[in-house]
């Protein structure tokens, strides 16, 4: 019978893309009353809505400081007199319009980059509906986008070694202690890295460990997290779920099988080690320097056979 395994507290993925961070925004046409859209702003979150004109086939903005700002007006009688004036008289018809694709980076450096007027204005995103980034949200998105691309190896993409240690020590708190469950952690690196630079450079070699980084992290089970630790060696934790002992080693071995054999075809050979805690209780550091001992004391395995794994 198989063991399915349960869902780790995974933190979610920075937004890299204005696409990601943009939300649904309303839409009012140009020749609508203000009085109209009055009724929109008394939502309290509301803070801008787009304008389209179909007439000249363009969509501007009209934020909630600009609505007051004319229908308070001057001495008051602002309500009075723009009441009945259509939204496109009054819309910023040069609001900041970026493609859905432009990376978060971009779109907040373009942000801020407008005159201290505009500069807190939404950015309006076309699409099949269109839709509207703060540039609060922007700068909130480009701070989460930096900080996990600080947590990432930049040749492969994958968590570096001490940001996986700190999920482990996270998930050791959080999904095992006090329960039957236990952390695995498979290692793996290349054999003869060093000799494949040499004799077919490093642009092969880095392509080699890419080529790993994707293999394990379309093979190993939905939630686990897949780090480089450091030059040719790789690790995959995976929450085990509560079962006894022995079927705790029969995962073990099926998920260290399983990444030796994504690997295979790729040239060079691989060799893995693994570690597991106990049921309920995990130590992140001793788990990392046994999976490192392993490997380092694993002989690699002739070539299309399987390593053996400590």
């Amino acid at each position: 019978m198989t063991t399915s395994m349960p869902t780790a507290p995974v933190t979610p993925v920075a937004p890299t893309l204005l696409r990601e961070v943009a939300a649904p925004v309303q839409v009012v046409r140009a020749q609508d009353a203000m009085s109209d859209v009055e009724m929109l702003f008394r939502a309290p979150r509301l803070d801008a809505v787009a304008v389209h004109d179909a007439a000249q086939g363009r969509v501007g903005l009209l934020t909630r400081h600009r609505y007051t700002e004319v229908m308070t007006g001057r001495l008051g009688y602002g309500r009075a007199v723009m009441t009945r004036r259509e939204v496109g008289q009054v819309a910023d018809w040069d609001a900041l319009v970026l493609d859905p694709s432009t990376t978060v980076v971009d779109a907040a450096r373009t942000a801020m980059a407008r005159d201290a007027a505009r500069r807190h204005d939404d950015v309006l995103v076309p699409g099949p509906s269109w839709s509207a980034a703060s540039t609060a949200d922007l700068v909130s998105a480009l701070t989460a986008a930096l900080a996990d691309r600080a947590a990432r190896d930049p040749l492969t993409g994958l968590l570096t070694r001490s940001h996986l240690l700190a999920t482990t020590t996270r998930w050791a708190a959080e999904a095992v202690a006090g329960t039957r469950r236990r952390l695995l952690l498979v290692g793996l690196d290349v054999v003869a890295m060093a000799d494949l630079n040499a004799s077919a450079g490093f642009a092969a070699g880095d392509e080699v460990l890419r080529a790993v980084a994707a293999r394990l992290r379309g093979t190993m089970p939905d939630g686990s997290v897949v780090a480089r630790l450091d030059g040719d060696a790789f690790a995959v934790l995976v929450l085990l779920p509560a079962v006894y002992d022995d079927r705790a080693a029969e995962l073990t071995a099926v998920l260290r099988d399983r990444a030796v054999e994504a690997c295979a075809g790729l040239g060079p050979r691989v060799r893995a080690a693994t570690s597991a805690s106990l049921a309920g209780w995990a130590d992140p550091d001793l788990l990392l320097m046994e999976v490192e001992r392993g490997l380092r004391s694993t002989p690699h395995a002739p070539r299309g056979l399987p390593p053996r794994a400590s």
